[in-house]
């Protein structure tokens, strides 16, 4: 009877520790969007310069997670509140839902959402893609030659992308870095130097240096 009595303490003590600890670790976690808002930001003068200054900006895009941290969601708001401090760029954004039904959903836009985008938006110059792209195919390369049309994705590198960008139908990606920082590098302060920490710049003209 003696141990019954100390033994409910115990049991009782065992777990509020372990409900401590759980609260503690998964409490105390937190995200770091600064990169991802970076991305947003830097990329903003490069598709000015693709522009040529002015013109018409389209932006693809899944549907914002509100309430919740979000790496795409940051590169989004940022991306926008940069552009909009271009008075010569105007916006047109496109909400790519995803597909209904779809056990796995691994990010990529539909062929449908990305000529969507380019129908719907006739005097657009360039079009950046916070998704995964499409599957590279001719018919989408002849029909972003024949808009005359500069295409960027921010999304992970992998063989559709490089097929993209060997056709020319892609003409910048903003992808993660491939190496670490050099160690030691001072913590980033700027956003071009969060950018340059994460992310790297891909164009068809720098494939040959990377590393597959």
């Amino acid at each position: 009877m003696k141990s019954n009595k100390f033994l409910l303490p115990l049991a009782v003590l065992l777990c509020v520790g372990a409900g401590f600890i759980f609260w503690r670790q998964f409490s105390s976690r937190h995200v770091n969007l600064q990169p991802s808002a970076a991305a947003g930001e830097v990329l903003v003068g490069e598709v000015a310069r693709l522009a040529g200054g002015s013109g018409q900006v389209i932006l693809i895009s899944r549907p914002l997670t509100k309430g919740e941290p979000d790496a795409t969601g940051e590169r989004v708001t940022a991306f926008t509140e940069a552009l909009r401090r271009q008075p010569t760029l105007k916006l047109a954004t496109e909400w790519a839902p995803r597909p209904p039904g779809v056990v796995m959903d691994l990010g990529a836009i539909t062929p449908e959402q990305f000529l969507s985008g380019l129908d719907k938006n006739p005097g657009a110059n360039v079009l950046v893609v916070f998704a995964g792209l499409p599957s590279w195919s001719q018919t989408m390369t002849e029909k972003v030659a024949s808009r005359s049309l500069k295409v960027v994705a921010v999304c992970g590198y992998g063989p559709n992308v490089r097929r993209w960008l060997e056709s020319k139908a892609l003409s910048l990606a903003v992808v993660p870095r491939f190496d670490d920082p050099p160690a030691g590098a001072p913590a980033p302060k700027t956003a071009k130097e969060w950018f340059e920490r994460e992310f790297q710049f891909i164009t068809p003209a720098s494939l040959a240096q990377l590393p597959y």
